[in-house]
């Protein structure tokens, strides 16, 4: 490549060398005489040294244009009469770069070559340098690698911990929460029989609220299933519209303890699709669910449905607190939650949304988000139908 560069730099000032000469009377017809005499000590006679200096300087302003600072030889040549302002036995034809001229003289040429007594050292140091540069670049580059893989590993350890510790935790509290649920039960059962209502109350409170904890504890147990590399879903063809009643179902208690409304316009034609009945119902509940959370007033929730080609549209909209446009972009990342305005209020894992993203995700669709604060969210998921 060094080659190809000196080279192309050499010829290049040696062509615009020969424009200058070419125009150049005098200097033209020095070297045409000079090289008649075919002596070098004749030729001083012609060749004054104000001429050899014109042509010395030409030709080396225009090799130090192209960065090449070497010293050089002339040989000018005429047909069969050459003249060397240096004798140099060794010098090859192949060592040579030529550039013709016109002479002042009909039927006449004259050749300028140049012989470059350095060009392999010079040649051989930039490529020293390149190869320094090279190399320190190289082991730069390497121990970059290593260190950014020295991070991921850590991480990748720390992220494993943490999948660990919450995993058994989630098992761990499967136990009491069983227990409670018993208890609660059977508190509740004995109280009707009673008749006592402010024990009725506190036992349906604790049902309640225990059912919450299990529905938490449900969304990290279904969070580490579907992380699992080797989860496979349990896919059937189902009726969209008949999952989103189920989920709207299964929050029966919750929507009416906030006095929320659901609002249902199925207009999809074609509602057949081709899922996870357990993790897209849980989608659904887990969007309801956040609509409910993040509501200052009474909720009020629209579900609309339409068909896109052979695709189905489901947008799921609130009148709550909304999400500031610059948060978009990671929401629906693990265990983040908007910590400004009234959202830290609210409690949460920061799992709804990733869990959601993750399942629709898997089944070839896409999620999106709209909001403005304080004037509610809009979630648009899109799934493929079944033709």
């Amino acid at each position: 490549m060094q080659e190809a560069i000196f080279t192309k730099g050499v010829n290049m000032a040696l062509s615009q060398t020969a424009m200058t000469m070419a125009n150049d009377v005098e200097l033209s017809t020095a070297m045409h005489n000079s090289i008649e005499k075919d002596s070098l000590i004749n030729s001083q006679e012609v060749f004054t040294q104000n001429i050899i200096h014109r042509l010395d300087s030409t030709v080396q302003k225009e090799l130090q244009f192209y960065h090449i600072n070497l010293d050089f030889h002339f040989i000018l040549i005429n047909g069969g009469d050459t003249l060397s302002l240096k004798r140099d036995s060794k010098i090859k034809n192949g060592d040579l770069f030529h550039q013709s001229f016109e002479s002042p003289y009909p039927d006449s040429s004259i050749d300028l070559a140049i012989h470059f007594p350095g060009r392999s050292t010079f040649i051989l140091r930039r490529i020293g340098i390149m190869f320094i540069t090279s190399v320190v670049l190289i082991i730069f580059t390497i121990t970059l690698i290593f260190v950014i893989l020295g991070y991921y590993r850590r991480d990748r350890s720390f992220a494993q911990q943490v999948k660990d510790m919450i995993g058994n935790l989630t098992h761990e509290f499967m136990t009491p929460i069983s227990s409670i649920s018993l208890a609660s039960n059977m508190i509740l059962s004995r109280s009707n029989k009673l008749g006592d209502p402010t024990i009725i109350q506190f036992a349906s409170a604790i049902k309640e609220e225990n059912k919450k904890l299990q529905r938490q504890v449900d969304r990290l147990l279904n969070l580490a299933a579907v992380e699992n590399t080797g989860f496979e879903y349990k896919k059937e063809t189902l009726d969209i519209h008949k999952l989103i009643a189920d989920a709207i179902q299964s929050i029966s208690f919750q929507l009416k303890q906030n006095e929320a409304v659901v609002n249902c316009d199925f207009q999809a034609a074609n509602s057949m699709v081709y899922a996870d009945k357990l993790h897209i119902s849980d989608v659904f509940g887990n969007l309801l669910s956040n609509s409910i959370k993040y509501s200052t007033e009474k909720p009020v929730i629209s579900i609309e449905t339409r068909n896109l080609e052979q695709k189905i549209e489901i947008i799921v909209s609130d009148n709550g607190i909304g999400i500031p446009s610059r948060e978009f972009g990671r929401i629906f990342e693990k265990y983040y939650r908007i910590s400004t305005g009234d959202m830290h209020n609210t409690k949460g894992f920061g799992i709804g949304l990733y869990y959601v993203k993750t399942v629709i995700k898997a089944h070839d669709g896409t999620i999106s988000v709209r909001s403005e604060n304080h004037k509610g969210s809009t979630f648009i998921i899109i799934l493929p139908v079944v033709k």
